[in-house]
């Protein structure tokens, strides 16, 4: 499985203040939301009560680098990815519960990653 290859469909667009795209993975579609900006990034998909199977988050860095995931105030299980440069799988964290109560349980990567990719469970 970490041979998974993740492809963009260069087809942006901006709904709203958040900007959408769809990924491929394994000849599987998603429609994701793109969180590009820090302000983005922070929330995530925090309160967020329903994803659709078809829905995810796309975490999308400047730099290589390690980073780290919690699920304080997110609603829902998700899974989570990280991803290289060339869209090689890195790390993968299955049915991440959400945080009911803190401290929190934080989700790293150990090689550095460029994108992150939020799915639902």
């Amino acid at each position: 499985m970490r041979h998974l290859i993740l492809i963009f469909i260069l087809t942006l667009s901006a709904t709203g203040h958040t900007a959408e795209s769809r990924i491929v993975i394994k000849g599987v579609g998603f429609n994701v939301a793109l969180a590009i900006t820090e302000s983005e990034q922070r929330q995530g998909l925090m309160e967020q009560t329903e994803l659709k199977k078809d829905q995810g988050m796309l975490f999308v860095y400047s730099e290589p680098q390690q980073l780290s995931f919690w699920m304080k105030k997110t609603l829902i299980p998700l899974d989570i990815l990280f991803f290289d440069h060339d869209g090689k799988l890195l790390e993968f964290f299955s049915d991440v519960p959400p945080c009911k109560k803190e401290p929190c349980k934080t989700y790293s990567n150990r090689t550095p990653a460029l994108y992150v990719l939020e799915l639902p469970a």
